[in-house]
């Protein structure tokens, strides 16, 4: 993405982070030539991280999960810590 030496300056000014640009572009809704991350949509996100987050932690328990797949077919998955070969 370009930018422009006024948005660097603007950014500056009011203490606004590349990577906070980077979770408005991610995350913000677009409303004509702006994208726009206000609180209520930045709780939503929040909640979404925490979700994902305990269900990484529910397969970090688990040692891993493995899916097996073919041609876009699921085919099985199992907890990676219980099949170990020798």
């Amino acid at each position: 993405m370009t930018t422009t030496n006024h948005i660097l300056a603007r950014m500056s000014q009011r203490g606004i982070s590349k990577k906070l640009i980077d979770l408005v572009y991610e995350y913000g809704k677009e409303k004509g030539d702006k994208l726009i991350l206000n609180k209520k949509t930045t709780q939503k996100v929040i909640q979404e991280i925490d979700s994902m987050r305990k269900e990484l932690l529910r397969i970090m328990d688990k040692g891993g999960v493995t899916v097996v797949l073919s041609n876009d077919t699921l085919i099985t998955a199992y907890n990676t810590d219980s099949y170990k070969r020798n």
